[in-house]
């Protein structure tokens, strides 16, 4: 006689197999010549550029794979790493955001440092890690903190840490070694793509949110510095008016050498993906009837004008 099976164990897929097919069917899904959907037009034509410089990519590649084996070693040391059984809240944020974007579930470190900051190291989507400074963790709330997740999980799902964290390296050391091979223009070229890529991580933020407000809560604290006794409500109206300031000024040319798009000019790009008929795909649940929506390509050129520091018109 055949006994029926009564586990609920039974009942879970445990194929690896299926679980790659339902990957790639959600990957597939939001890709568009091989890229997400979502990200910025900008971002992807700087990166086309990086790759054309020779054996740019390659090169970026092999160092990014030594960086990263040698600061997960470093933070295994001197961080908290994040799992079901430790801070399990912030382990489930990370495994929301990798599973809505369909990369691989991050390795997350909480690292005792009181600046708000967070990034992350990886060649590929697979074993990624996200580090959290302490100070960051204690000045959002637990959706905002998600959105942060989300911010870098789009830097790994968008493939950008292959180039960033060399040129941060060479950035942050006046180009070194690599003046020789990497002319002024590249290296201008570098810094304009990261802040074009912080536009498409952004996005990925707003895809993954809770509320989308929340992610633009993330980008407002760091004007303000998210003091924990601060219990008011950035007002969108007096923000355009300080964004309109900054876009008038002609010392805004100085933000030519800042790595990151202002968080006013970053603000205002999510509230335009807001807007955009791709951020609707992916949260199909968050559209109103009869809500006007834009098409990609009109966002992204109106997106161009606000992070674009040397026309705005």
């Amino acid at each position: 006689m055949r006994t029926q099976d009564t586990s609920p164990l039974s009942r879970i897929d445990t194929s690896f197999a299926n679980y790659v097919a339902r990957r790639r069917q959600t990957e597939n899904a939001h890709l568009e010549n091989g890229i997400p959907d979502y990200a910025f037009d900008l971002d992807y034509e700087l990166r086309a550029k990086l790759m054309q410089i020779p054996h740019f990519h390659s090169i970026c590649k092999k160092i990014t794979a030594t960086i990263e084996t040698r600061e997960i070693q470093f933070f295994n040391q001197k961080a908290l790493a994040v799992g079901p059984n430790q801070f399990p809240e912030i382990f489930q944020m990370g495994t929301d955001c990798a599973h809505r974007l369909g990369i691989g579930i991050p390795n997350i470190f909480v690292y005792p440092n009181q600046t708000m900051n967070a990034f992350t190291y990886a060649t590929d989507d697979v074993t990624p890690m996200i580090v959290l400074f302490s100070g960051l963790v204690e000045r959002m709330t637990p959706g905002e903190l998600k959105c942060v997740i989300a911010h870098e999980c789009g830097h790994i799902h968008n493939q950008h840490l292959v180039f960033q964290n060399v040129i941060n390296a060479i950035l942050n050391s006046g180009a070194g070694s690599f003046g020789l091979v990497l002319s002024l223009a590249n290296i201008a070229l570098m810094q304009f793509w990261t802040r074009a890529g912080e536009v498409t991580a952004d996005r990925a933020a707003l895809i993954c949110a809770d509320d989308p407000e929340l992610a633009r809560n993330v980008n407002a604290k760091l004007l303000y510095g998210g003091m924990l006794n601060n219990a008011g409500q950035v007002d969108m109206e007096s923000l355009r008016q300080q964004l309109d300031q900054t876009l008038n000024n002609p010392t805004k040319v100085y933000e030519l050498l800042n790595d990151h798009p202002s968080a006013i000019r970053r603000i205002f790009a999510e509230k335009e993906f807001q807007e955009c008929e791709v951020f609707y795909r992916w949260r199909p649940e968050l559209k109103k009837p009869g809500m006007p929506v834009r098409d990609k390509r009109e966002v992204d050129e109106r997106c161009k004008k606000l992070v674009n520091i040397l026309d705005n018109d």
